[in-house]
Parts: structure tokens; sequence; C-alpha cells
């Protein structure tokens, strides 16, 4: 895992075969260039997975809705209603035109759609028209270099393995939870709304989302982990840190033999603290008033945002530490009682 290096995903419309194998070449350059030959299809993905794209490349002249020829208004349309995503979503991406520049009237629609944002970012995201076969490599390299600059892809580049064990085993919603903490953690200055009470709740979630993988790899029993949607959190904590639980009737369950166990003492320990500051409840439930009350005091009192983010960077190590371990280890079969 730790080879693996973060890939800047790029959305591409244009019709054609890609003769040019800009897809492949995009991958020397940590690029993830995906193809749409419509632009009704591009925009779709475009407002829909907004945050997963890092840059977007237009033909000069490409088909606007399947089943139509190319448009020579294609790149007016296109861009003006990509700006209007922009707007929506309160985040521009960096933005670039790969043509062979034969179309009639090219040089002034050029000049049109790059009046105004789009000239007032050539510093920060390199020029904005790049030809077809000589340019290619020029602009793989203003891409990764504008990606490497969005806050969003900073984080996730910093913080690569956790990230990419959460892409394995975590659902979207706790992915976003991290990112927006660490992103408030890293540039302040943009976080200036940010509530890390409403936080705390989110991080005991992750943690659900952690032992409910456990459970998948077969190192949790169903029994220790709780009903469907109510994990218990403190039986699951004890029976991977290799301690007795007991799970109704008299029935104590242990994972492995005495001295055995899936988290190490350290990890063990973080988790039981996460917990603790989380939500004092065993099972999945919300921050209470109560919970809620004392840390709303806590920070009323010391204004600071590092209780929330020591215990973020905790829980990175954890989920570090989870991913590793689970990619050494096969499934283990489910506990027999």
């Amino acid at each position: 895992m730790n080879n693996r290096k973060y890939r800047y995903r790029v959305l591409w419309v244009d019709e054609e075969y890609d003769a040019l194998n800009f897809i492949e070449k995009g991958e020397h350059f940590d690029l993830d260039i995906q193809q749409y030959r419509s632009w009704d299809k591009a925009k779709n993905a475009l407002d829909n997975r907004f945050d997963t794209f890092s840059a977007v490349v237009l033909d000069g002249r490409c088909i606007i809705n399947v089943g139509e020829e190319p448009n020579p208004d294609f790149l007016y349309q296109a861009v003006r209603e990509m700006e209007t995503i922009f707007a929506q979503h309160e985040e521009s991406l960096p933005w670039y035109v790969l043509s062979s520049g034969s179309g009639e009237d090219f040089e002034k629609t050029l000049q049109r759609i790059g009046m105004g944002n789009r000239d007032a970012m050539e510093e920060e995201w390199g020029r904005m028209y790049y030809r077809k076969g000589s340019d290619l490599q020029d602009l793989c390299l203003s891409i990764r270099h504008a990606a490497t600059k969005k806050k969003d892809n900073k984080v996730r580049r910093i913080y690569g393995e956790m990230f990419k064990t959460m892409d394995m085993y975590f659902p979207p919603d706790a992915k976003q939870t991290m990112l927006e903490i660490l992103k408030a953690l890293h540039f302040p200055e943009e976080s200036r709304n940010f509530d890390p009470v409403l936080y705390y709740t989110q991080l005991r979630r992750i943690l659900e989302h952690l032992f409910r993988a456990a459970n998948r790899l077969g190192y949790l029993p169903d029994e220790v982990l709780g009903e469907r949607d109510k994990v218990n959190l403190s039986n699951s904590s004890l029976y991977l840190s290799g301690r007795e639980v007991n799970i109704g009737h008299s029935r104590p369950l242990r994972y492995g033999h005495p001295g055995q166990f899936v988290f190490p003492p350290v990890i063990a320990q973080i988790v039981k603290s996460l917990l603790v500051v989380a939500n004092k409840n065993s099972h999945t439930v919300e921050l209470d008033n109560l919970g809620r009350t004392v840390i709303q005091d806590y920070y009323n009192t010391l204004h600071s945002n590092n209780l929330l983010f020591g215990y973020t960077l905790h829980l990175c190590d954890v989920i570090i530490w989870f991913g590793r371990f689970a990619q050494k280890r096969q499934p283990n079969p489910k506990q027999k009682q």
C-alpha cells in the first residue's frame, strides 16, 4: 500500500478514440483520465461527483448530447454550463482545451471563453489551450501542477495511506468527515465556520465502520458486533483488544487464547480513549445533550480545536494500522463459541 501513488482524476470530453494515448500518457503523471464522448454525460458526472475530479479537459468541437453530431458551439456551451456547476459547488476546477485547433473561428472561440475567470487563473493553472499531439506532455504537467495545489488533494496526499485504507474499507461519508477535519487543521483560514463539537459523533461513527470491516474480515463475531443498526462499540473494542466480553446469558467470548489480540496495546488504548471522549455509551447513538454541553463548554473556555485534531490524528494511525493488518492477514474464519 505504501508504494501506491495518489492519482488525480481528470474529466476529459472528446468523442474520438484516444489515438493520442492521452489516458496512458496521463498515468505517467499520476493522472486518472476518464473520457466522456458527449457533454451531457460529462456534465452529469461532473455535477454528481464533483469532489472526485481535479481538472477538466475539453475538445474544441464535440458532441453536446448523445446521438447528435459534433457541434461547433460545443466549447462555448460546455464552458458556460461548467462555470454554472462551479458556482453551485462554490469551487472552480482547473480546466483546459485540448484540440487540433483546425475548427472555423477557433481562435475567436478561445478568446471568448478565456475572458474573465480563466485568464485570471493562468498563472496558477497554466495556459488554457494545448494542441493535440505536440502539447500532450505539457498539458499533463500543467494538470498535475494545478491539482497538487488543490486543498483537498493536498490533504489526501499528506494522509495518502490513511485515505487509501478508507477507500477500501470505509463508506464515502466517513472519508468526507476525515477530509473536513483535516482541512480545518491544515487550512484554518478557510474553515472559519468549522464547529468541532459537531464532529465527535462522526469520529465514533468512523470507529463503528472500522468494527464493521473487522466483522466482514472475520475478526469480530456477529454476537460481539451487535445488532445491524446498533454496533456495540464497547464490546467490539474489548474483544479486538483481547479482553473477554459477555454477550448475554453469561456467555463470555474472547479473541483467541489469553494473551492474543487483534489490537496491539497502543492501538487498543487509542480506541478506548476515542470512545470515551466521543461517546460515553456502549452502543451507536448520537452525542447526548450532556456530552455535547461538556465539550461545548471546553471549547468556549479554551477556544482551541486541538482536542478534536489530536483525536483525529490518533484515529488516522488506527486506520493506517488497520489497513496494514487487513492486507497482511487472510480473512479469519468466524470464531467458534
